[in-house]
């Protein structure tokens, strides 16, 4: 359950615009508590931050209070600027694509400098990082791309996600989350995306990298007060990795949230029953499970 001040920092709704969309509109009904004070469910937080959004895109908060989760999601407004979002999203992709195929790094950073500063963050890292990424892993497997044109391309996304992260950390204060790969695992990109998302969220992060030995991440988890540890799983090494996330969950702290994404994070999972790991499966997922974690922050 959490309070008004953690829903309204968490959604971004302020407690004023609130109450006066849950008296008029009854956009959310809280329980009260034993001091009659207003106790929200997780769902609540999400469905404000998903209103909150939704009256930013222009559409009246009268109109919306009737919509159902699932229909906020699937307004025919929100589906053409979505529409229109991934065409804009998809020029980029191109572009930085032909930018590598000509061994162009200067329009490869030219396009990736273009769409953070006209696409909204999460839309920069959905709909353009992503899959520049995956079409530049599947070119290099099939090898129609060198390591030369891979790296302009990674090199690239590498220095603008770092710079970006850097910025927010500048800005925000307290409890850090801290995010990395264990043992083996090489692939960096997914959790330096992860990263960035959470610091434009307000949280101060900190990216350790990938191939982190489980003793070393758990003093460092220690030692920084971390708020959460987020890891990534992408290498098909499961066993491995297990031993390695079995080892480190005996050593982290037991209060510790640790999630764990990517696409082996699940099959890495299964057998475990410690309830500080939670398998992230979806991006929208991951959203939401800020959303809540900035809530249980305040």
């Amino acid at each position: 359950m959490y309070t008004i001040k953690a829903v309204s920092l968490a959604s971004g709704v302020s407690i004023e615009t609130l109450r006066a969309w849950e008296r008029r509109y009854g956009v959310v009904r809280p329980e009260r508590d034993a001091s009659g004070r207003r106790a929200y469910q997780p769902a609540d937080v999400i469905r404000l931050k998903k209103l909150r959004e939704a009256t930013q895109n222009g559409h009246a908060i009268s109109k919306l209070a009737k919509l159902s989760d699932e229909q906020l999601d699937t307004t025919a407004l929100q589906a053409q600027s979505a529409e229109a979002l991934e065409n804009n999203a998809s020029a980029f992709v191109q572009r930085m694509l032909k930018a590598a195929e000509h061994y162009q790094p200067d329009h490869c950073d030219h396009a990736l400098s273009m769409a953070m500063a006209l696409l909204p963050l999460r839309d920069v890292i959905k709909q353009v990082l992503s899959p520049v990424l995956k079409s530049v892993g599947e070119r290099w497997h099939q090898g129609s791309f060198t390591i030369g044109q891979e790296r302009i391309v990674t090199q690239c996304i590498e220095k603008h996600v770092t710079i970006a992260l850097d910025n927010y950390n500048r800005i925000t204060s307290g409890q850090p989350i801290v995010f990395a790969t264990l043992g083996a695992e090489r692939h960096e990109f997914g959790i330096l995306m992860s990263a960035l998302l959470a610091a434009s969220h307000g949280f101060r992060c900190v990216y350790i990298g990938p191939e982190i030995p489980a003793e070393d991440l758990a003093v460092l988890v220690t030692r920084v007060n971390a708020r959460a540890l987020i890891m990534s799983f992408v290498f098909n090494k499961t066993a491995n990795n297990q031993r390695e996330l079995k080892k480190l969950l005996a050593l982290c702290p037991s209060e510790l949230p640790i999630w764990a994404g990517g696409k082996e994070a699940e099959s890495l999972a299964a057998g475990i029953t410690d309830q500080r790991l939670l398998v992230i499966k979806h991006f929208d997922r991951y959203e939401q499970e800020l959303t809540l974690l900035a809530a249980n922050k305040a």
